[in-house]
């Protein structure tokens, strides 16, 4: 009993602490465009492997991530899908603080269609980064009943999935762009104030105090 106890008091100050931190790091409007462009052609293979599992996503509301009230990549989107090369098929806005990469988390980018897959992870160091993990779920299955190896051993029939794997250092209020033969992204981040729904659950972690005394152990 008094491990529980110990375990449940140094489990919620550490969420403490990393709440206090997050309240006190610059919090940003994130915007994310992911489009497929189309009339492109590319005879790389890109073999499907995993994808990782995110830690958070857009539509959480909690210290670490809120929902986005307002989005101003509206009309970019609606460029984009009114142009013969392009193919809108994930447009999502959010909040969340910028903290260490240590301490960051990912954020899952998950496309309605199913047809993009992955996350991205945001953090500080010197500068603002981003890492964009993506998948485009082109041929998720084999392209034929039959397979086809190259002399070097390639194999041709497998599935074509495009993969969007990019690091760039970034700044805020400018509009960056990931790109890739198949499909690319457009990344805005915009300082703002610290989400009152978010400072609500940090306070509610800062009223925690600790207990006078451990509860005995009763042995039996």
């Amino acid at each position: 009993m008094k491990s529980y106890h110990f375990t449940q008091i140094i489990f919620t100050l550490f969420a403490l602490f990393i709440a206090t931190q997050a309240r006190a790091e610059q919090w940003y409007q994130v915007e994310l465009v992911v489009f497929e462009q189309l009339n492109t052609y590319s005879d790389e293979q890109w073999p499907f492997t995993k994808i990782v599992e995110a830690d958070l996503n857009p539509t959480m509301a909690n210290a670490y991530i809120q929902p986005a009230q307002t989005h101003s990549l509206t009309n970019v989107v609606g460029n984009l899908n009114r142009s013969a090369g392009y193919r809108v098929h994930y447009y999502q806005a959010w909040q969340q603080p910028m903290l260490s990469r240590g301490r960051s988390q990912s954020i899952e980018v998950k496309s309605n269609d199913g047809f993009i897959s992955g996350s991205i992870q945001l953090y500080k160091a010197t500068y603002l980064h981003a890492k964009l993990d993506l998948w485009m779920m082109e041929n998720p299955t084999s392209l034929n009943s039959w397979s086809d190896v190259t002399p070097e051993g390639v194999d041709i029939d497998a599935p074509r999935n495009p993969h969007l794997d990019q690091s760039q250092r970034i700044r805020s209020k400018k509009i960056y762009l990931f790109d890739h033969p198949k499909f690319g992204a457009l990344l805005e981040l915009t300082p703002v104030a610290t989400p009152e729904a978010a400072q609500v659950g940090i306070d509610q972690l800062e009223s925690f105090s600790l207990p006078t005394e451990a509860a005995p152990t009763v042995s039996e």
